[in-house]
C-alpha cells in the first residue's frame, strides 16, 4: 500500500514536470540544451535491517544482514547500503568469519559478493583484514582485494597493495607487502 502511494507520487510529479516543460518559452536558449531527467529503475524489492540468506545446495554459505538492501530481479543483483554485516560459513557448516562494510553489492546469478567501504574481515582463527573494497568470488573461491589492504594475525601486521586468499585466509597473497612480524626467526650459526 505504502509502495503504491508512493509510486503514484512519483508519477504525478513526473506529469507535473512534463506539463510544466511543454510551455512555449522554456527559459532556454536554443544553443542551451535542456537537462535530461533521469528516472532511476525502482528495485523490485527493498527492505530495511533484513537478512538474506545465501545458500548452496542446501549448505549455509553466508548470512547477510544490511540496514538497506534493493533487490533488481532485471540486473540479478542485490544492493545493501547503510551498514552490512556478514556471517560466512565453511564447508562443513561452522561459522569461520564476520564481514562488515558500509555497503554492498550481491550478483545473484554468479553469487559473487562485493563489499565497499570500511571493510573489516574478523576471521574465527583471529586473522584480521582491512580494505577500502573486497570481492568474493564464488567461482574461484577467493576472497580479492584490489586495493590497499592492512592483515593481521597473531604475529603479523602486513600491508599491501592488493590481497587475495582463500576462504579462511590461511592461503594468501599480498601484493608489494610491508609491515612487522613478532615471529622468531631461526638463525643458522656457521
Amino acid at each position: 500500500m505504502c509502495r503504491l502511494f508512493v509510486q503514484t507520487i512519483i508519477a504525478t510529479l513526473f506529469l507535473l514536470l512534463i506539463a510544466c516543460g511543454t510551455s512555449q518559452d522554456n527559459g532556454l536558449s536554443e544553443s542551451e540544451p535542456a537537462e535530461e531527467t533521469i528516472v532511476e529503475e525502482a528495485p523490485d524489492q527493498e527492505s530495511w535491517q533484513s537478512t538474506v540468506i545465501i545458500s548452496e545446495n542446501g549448505r549455509l554459505v553466508a548470512e547477510v544482514w544490511a540496514n538497506y538492501i534493493a533487490v533488481y530481479n532485471k540486473q540479478k543483483r542485490t544492493y545493501m547500503k547503510d551498514s552490512i554485516h556478514v556471517d560466512f560459513y565453511n564447508r562443513e557448516g561452522k561459522h569461520n568469519a564476520v564481514l562488515t562494510a558500509d555497503a554492498g553489492t550481491f550478483e545473484q546469478q554468479t553469487q559473487n559478493l562485493t563489499a565497499l567501504g570500511n571493510v573489516i574481515v574478523v576471521s574465527d582463527s583471529g586473522v584480521v583484514l582491512e580494505t577500502e573494497a573486497l570481492m568474493w568470488d564464488n567461482k574461484q573461491q577467493k576472497i580479492i582485494s584490489e586495493v590497499p589492504v592492512k592483515f593481521m594475525n597473531a604475529t603479523d601486521t602486513l600491508y599491501g597493495d592488493s590481497f587475495i586468499s582463500d576462504p579462511d585466509m590461511i592461503n594468501y597473497d599480498i601484493k608489494n607487502p610491508r609491515g612487522y612480524s613478532r615471529r622468531a626467526i631461526p638463525v643458522e650459526e656457521k
